[in-house]
């Protein structure tokens, strides 16, 4: 059980990480970069753990039937959505913000909506309403989140970013409405899994099999957007700008987040039947410290002033505390 949590932490780590080497792309637009890492990290890099782990990777898609796999796929689309948003609103509030907004919302979402949709007889027992109280603590994380950016926007207006706080903050809220269905998604392909186990796979990599098909679906939504930007702004022979350089960041941040998924199916996994409930809120618990370590280390919070900073330290505690009341409630259920 100690193992796997180390492994669920190390993969918050790597995912907290991960945007980290955009900051240093250059010569590219942010529809260049995204492109090549949604390739690399939705597409190349799962297909290849997939038939490198997976025995009989076509076998276990046919075995476990369309349905499931369309299921898979359309939530992994309206993830993808997310994902977009969250591209674009970590560029306007900055890493430690945005995957601090996107998160808890994605959190407290992903907790409610199945908790109302298939357990509403749940909801107003001592558990439920100690899951909705943890839901509660962590709104409350994302509204000192933002509050601390309003305080660094006013303190600091011509900060580097697209628009204003406000618009960047909208960004991030729908993103972590389209991220929390990641969560479903995963608990929606329990056949693929369970049919990869059937044709040879471990338990520890039978989410591999998953990743092609919900990872699939996502970079559908993320190409056609990235795609639609290059045609609309007529730059895509910009590709060829400082490639070398650009190139090897754009692997190193799909190498930090693709490995964190296989890292965190793999914890997860190895957390018992609940694994994948109560592995995520610590995983984004995580990803939330990571993030707001790399944001001071890369200056995103010079200048805008103690308050805002207290805001904000105010504000991850508070996600963190509300993550983990979520988490040992479920541990519970």
């Amino acid at each position: 059980m100690l193992a796997a949590l180390m492994l669920v932490l190390l993969a918050g780590g790597m995912n907290g990480s991960f945007a980290v080497p955009m900051k240093r792309v250059r010569g590219w637009e942010w529809e260049h970069t995204w492109l090549a890492w949604a390739l690399l990290g939705m597409i190349v890099i799962p297909l290849a753990a997939g038939a490198a782990t997976i025995p009989n990777l076509a076998g276990v898609y046919r075995a476990a039937g369309l349905p499931s796999l369309v299921r898979t796929a359309l939530y992994g689309m309206l993830w993808g959505a997310g994902t977009v948003l969250f591209g674009l609103g970590i560029t306007r509030v900055g890493l430690a913000l945005g995957f601090a907004i996107i998160l808890g919302t994605s959190s407290s979402l992903g907790t409610v909506i199945p908790l109302v949709m298939l357990h509403r007889d749940r909801l107003f027992t001592a558990d439920g309403l100690l899951l909705l109280f943890g839901v509660g603590v962590i709104l409350a994380g994302v509204m000192a989140c933002a509050r601390a950016g309003l305080l660094r926007e006013a303190a600091a207006p011509q900060r580097p970013g697209d628009g204003s706080f406000l618009i960047g903050l909208a960004i991030c809220l729908l993103s972590g409405l389209g991220s929390c269905f990641m969560s479903v998604a995963l608990n929606e392909a329990t056949p693929i899994s369970k049919a990869a186990e059937t044709l040879g796979a471990s338990a520890a990599s039978s989410l591999n099999a998953v990743w092609p098909v919900l990872l699939g679906g996502g970079f559908v939504i993320n190409a056609i957007y990235c795609a639609s930007l290059l045609v609309r702004r007529r730059n895509a022979a910009r590709f060829r700008e400082a490639a070398v350089a650009n190139v090897g960041l754009v692997v190193a941040m799909a190498v930090l987040w693709s490995g964190s998924n296989f890292v965190y199916s793999a914890g997860a996994r190895g957390m018992g039947p609940l694994g994948l409930i109560l592995g995520w809120p610590v995983f984004m618990a995580a990803i939330v410290l990571t993030a707001n370590i790399w944001g001071l280390l890369t200056g995103e919070w010079r200048s805008a002033g103690r308050r805002a900073v207290t805001w904000a330290a105010g504000g991850c505690l508070l996600l963190i505390v509300g993550i983990w009341v979520v988490a040992s409630t479920g541990s519970r259920s």
